[in-house]
């Protein structure tokens, strides 16, 4: 009975895993690689590794499982919930991820292959500037997959009770959409930078 229930409880976090970081990945990967290749000046082949790099991370490495705990951790330590103000998890959301984003950022720069301390430097303070930025979009879209992956009902105010209510079906079909639209938007800003 106790194998079933650890078996149980090491499914459900892989699930939250996988989840939480291709949220992750495809709110932020678009938006990154266009900072990346646009105000940093960074080849494609530098921010494609950059952000090959943050994907096997994020999934394999461990930095998905600890941004996404991290968050749930420190929203429960400053008592923010689905029903608090959404500036409040705004505000909660772009200064931890900010934070989190000036350890992370140099390492995963450095991993890709740059060795220029200005680009290190423009690069990690874009992706604090970033973080301070996207952090309350990222927030949001990390409640929103878990929302349409049936995982945990999200209850934000802001989002939309028409598409809290849509079967497991549609909901699937949304996560699959916006997983695509991250995908071909960041081949779009790589093609257009190759020009």
């Amino acid at each position: 009975m106790a194998n079933v229930r650890v078996l149980t409880r090491v499914k459900r976090g892989i699930q939250y895993h996988l989840v939480d970081a291709t949220a992750m990945l495809a709110e932020s990967t678009p938006v990154l690689a266009a900072f990346e290749t646009g105000i940093a000046d960074m080849s494609v082949q530098v921010s494609l590794n950059a952000r090959l790099i943050a994907g096997m991370l994020t999934y394999f490495g461990g930095t998905g499982y600890l941004y996404a705990k991290g968050r749930d951790l420190s929203r429960k330590l400053f008592k923010i919930q689905d029903g608090t103000k959404e500036r409040i998890q705004h505000f909660h959301d772009s200064a931890y991820l900010g934070a989190f984003n000036l350890v992370i950022a140099p390492l995963l720069y450095v991993a890709s292959g740059a060795r220029d301390r200005r680009e290190i430097v423009i690069g990690t303070a874009t992706a604090i500037a970033f973080g301070l930025v996207n952090g309350g979009p990222m927030g949001y879209v990390l409640d929103m997959f878990r929302d349409l992956t049936s995982l945990k009902q999200c209850n934000r105010s802001s989002y939309p009770g028409l598409l809290r209510r849509q079967n497991r079906t549609v909901k699937m079909g949304l996560f699959v959409l916006l997983i695509v639209l991250a995908v071909v938007t960041t081949w779009c800003i790589y093609l257009l930078k190759n020009q």
